[in-house]
């Protein structure tokens, strides 16, 4: 099965739009304590749930399906933590949504610290997953080649 390039254009958008936010998280961190805006980060926080689960829906409906036809059996395990990995996502991305909205409107239960702490562990995860998703599609074209 040969991987058509353009199939995953969909996803390799998202990625990019995903890493966007990510240096935009990065910059609201970088501020702290003092938030750089509170309209970024209430754009911040409307955008990155919904991106998430569009992230995760394209990766379900277009490379989940190509590693499953793959002929590798790595591929299983692989899969099957992908699929554990994208509630802890979404339960992620919920409470940091939460938090810069609470940011933006001036009422953080968080300390500075707290808040950069949160934000970095979330868009450095966030571009870890994207890395080693990008990784897998690069295996995924190699191994239909």
């Amino acid at each position: 099965m040969i991987v058509p390039p353009h199939r995953l254009d969909p996803l390799e958008q998202t990625y990019g739009e995903l890493l966007a936010l990510c240096s935009g998280l990065e910059i609201v961190a970088d501020s702290l304590p003092h938030a750089t805006t509170p309209r970024m980060c209430l754009t911040l926080a409307a955008s990155l749930e919904p991106l998430v689960e569009r992230t995760h829906r394209l990766e379900e409906n277009l490379l989940f399906p190509l590693l499953e036809a793959s002929k590798n059996p790595q591929w299983g395990p692989t899969l099957a933590r992908l699929r554990a990995e994208h509630p802890a996502d979404l339960s992620a991305a919920a409470e940091v949504s939460e938090a810069l909205h609470d940011l933006g409107h001036g009422r953080s239960a968080l300390s500075p610290d707290a808040m950069g702490y949160l934000l970095r562990s979330f868009f450095e995860s966030m571009r870890r997953h994207v890395q080693s998703e990008r990784e897998l599609i690069a295996m995924v074209r190699r191994d239909s080649a």
